[in-house]
Parts: C-alpha cells; structure tokens; sequence
C-alpha cells in the first residue's frame, strides 16, 4: 500500500502540471452571469452542499465526463445583468490557499488556529479513511543541535522560531488508533507550512554545509507517549549535521496515515479551480466554460449562498462546481462545495481526481473531502 500512495503522489502531481499547463496560454472563455437565486449579503444561513461525502464518485467510481467545448480562436463573452434596486455587491476570492491577512471592518486579522474534518480514498477499491485536523502557529522558543564530524552531539542553544503544530485525530485509520501531534518549526512565518498539514519535504532542506535551506529548523512527532525529533543547525551554525533524538522508527509507524493526509491534500489544493475565480465577482451567480480545442475543456459555476460565522465573525458564502478533462492524458477532475471570499481557507471542499495510466489503460480515482470546523483569528501575526 505504501508502494501505491508513493505512486499516487507521483501521478497526482502529474496531473498538477497538466492541469496547470493547459490554463496558461491564451485560451477562449465564455462567461455568463445567470439569474440570482440568492440575494448577495443576505443573512440565511448556508444549505449543505448538493451532494454529501460519500464513497461512490458520480456515475459509478469515475467522475461524470466533461463534455468537450470547442471555440474558435476569436475570444468571446457575454454578461447578462439581473434587475435589481440596490446596486450589485462585489467580492472576489484574492487569496486562496494562502496565509494572508483578513480585512474585517478596516481591521486586519491573520488565522491562528483551524480544524478541518478530512477525508481520503486513495483509489476506488480503498476505503475512506477520515480524520479531524487541527493546525496552528505561534512563535516560540526551541533547543536547537547539531553533530560534528567525529558524531559529537553540539547544543546551540535556545532559538526563536515559529512553531507550527498539527494534530490528526483518527476517526477511520489505516494505522493511527491514538493521537498523531506533528510540530515542524521554521526561522519565518511560511504560507506553506500552515497551509499543508505537513512538509513532506522537510528532509531535503537540511545541509551540513549551510548550503540547503537556512529557514527549516526542525521537526518533531509525538504519538502514543512516542517521541522522534531531527533538529537542522545550518540556520545557525555551518558545517553541522542534523541532530536526530528520539525513537527513529516512529515516522515508519505512521508514513501511511501521513500518506493518504498528504495525497488527498495536494489534491484539493493544487487541482482546484481556485485562483481563476480571483477576478471573477463570486456575488454574483455566474458560470463558464474554457477550452483550447485540442482536447483540455473546464467547465465551473458559483452562486451566493447566505453566510457563516467563524470566531465570531460573519462571513458570506458561496457555493461552486467546476469539472475538468483532459481527453489527451486521461485525466478527470471535479469538485463542488462552498468558499468564503473573505477567508483564504475553503469552507467545504468535495472533489474527485481519476487518471489513466498510460502503460496499462488502468483508471485511478482519488476522493478527497474537507469541512472548515473551527477557525480562531487574532489582530496580531504571531
């Protein structure tokens, strides 16, 4: 299983470029504002998502087909206003997926703390395994070490860092029956690292020389009275080895839960539809279609959908819907569920993301869902 979540993440990112590649050059859009069921601003409360989570992908274990658009090489739009007596409210989603600051009545707020109830089926044939994820950041102070050449443990000492701290709490595991807390520390405040639920990538900022990353601190996992830490010098002293502590066979114990955390993660982050509705206003219902004509088609829609409240706050809603094909490398995407404009963090994300392999023909699905559960905002960046 390990073999397939490596080989999953491979192909997801794969994907990720294709995706990518085909929204980058000149393509041809359609944009049409539809009549407004719901009037923006208004203060109902949100409806649930027009699917729930659920095991089976639309139309059997794949995505429903995106049908082909195609457009000629003259870009063409068309807008139809709806009536109203007050004029229209604006929004657009600027920031998604990014640790930016909240303007809330002429003040600035940053995120401190979210909880996300997650869930993952790494192929059609796997179960759903499901998680609450808690994430936060704060600066703090941590002992930093190093090891010489010779293997001499060196301590440098107490060090400011920020601390970024996620706790998965099992509900369905493939291996997780207790608490897993991963706390990753850097010398900056990174968007990234409070993002993702993790760094995958923490091994490879670390160099004796001092030559690799100079921000990475270190990273620590703690689960069932287990501890393991790797601490990197090179921000503060060249020329040491990282220092390892701890049980060394607890990241093994637990890789394939980090898998599946990652894998479904990257999915909903990076194969979305996000960023093309930054100038798109969200208030107002609108729909689209994209196509290059060589066999790359998107399809979305949004709609308000009243508001919700986090921290205290009153947030508006929207829902969205957008599917993706690539006829040509076999890949599949859709999703649905609802995002603030305000918040950079979507509300509620339910999406499917198949690929063929092109040696067998063989068809992989992966589901991946996200709920917002809590949300703690403070005036101050940590």
């Amino acid at each position: 299983m390990k073999r397939v979540v490596t080989a999953v993440l491979v192909l997801l990112l794969l994907g990720m470029v294709v995706a990518s590649g085909c929204l980058g050059g000149g393509g041809e859009t359609s944009t049409t504002p539809s009549s407004p069921t719901t009037t923006p601003g208004t203060s109902t409360e949100a409806t649930s998502p027009s699917s729930a989570p659920s095991p089976s992908a639309p139309s059997g274990t794949t995505p429903s087909p995106v049908t082909e658009t195609q457009t000629t090489a003259t870009e063409t739009s068309s807008a139809t206003e709806t009536e109203t007596q007050t004029p229209t409210e604006e929004a657009y989603w600027e920031n998604p997926w990014e640790y930016a600051p909240i303007n809330i009545k002429g003040e600035t707020y940053w995120i401190t703390y979210y909880k996300y109830r997650y869930k993952i089926q790494p192929d059609q044939n796997s179960q759903i395994y499901e998680y609450v994820i808690e994430k936060s950041v704060d600066k703090t102070t941590v002992n930093v070490c190093g090891m010489d050449i010779m293997g001499n443990k060196k301590d440098l000492g107490e060090q400011e860092a920020y601390a970024y701290r996620t706790v998965v709490n099992p509900i369905k595991a493939a291996g997780l029956d207790d608490t897993l807390t991963i706390t990753v520390w850097y010398l900056s405040n990174m968007s990234d690292a409070f993002i993702y639920p993790w760094d995958v990538l923490w091994f490879s900022y670390m160099s004796p020389t001092g030559a690799g990353d100079n921000v990475f601190v270190g990273i620590q996992f703690d689960y069932k009275g287990r501890s393991f830490s790797v601490m990197n010098p090179a921000p503060f002293q060249s020329g040491l080895f990282p220092c390892f502590d701890g049980d060394m066979t607890l990241p093994d114990a637990v890789n394939e839960d980090l898998g599946y955390l990652y894998m479904g993660w990257v999915a909903l982050v990076h194969l979305g539809f996000w960023y093309e509705w930054s100038n798109v206003n969200v208030l107002v219902p609108q729909s689209g279609v994209w196509s290059d004509g060589m066999g790359h088609t998107w399809t979305w829609s949004t709609s308000p959908d009243g508001v919700t409240s986090y921290s205290g706050f009153t947030f508006k809603l929207v829902n969205y819907q957008w599917k993706y094909e690539g006829t040509v490398e076999g890949v599949k995407l859709q999703g649905e569920g609802k995002f603030s404009p305000d918040l950079p963090l979507v509300i509620e994300s339910e999406g499917y993301y198949s690929y063929k392999d092109p040696n067998t023909g063989q068809t992989t699905v992966v589901y991946g869902y996200l709920k917002l559960e809590d949300l703690k905002l403070d005036k101050n960046l940590p």
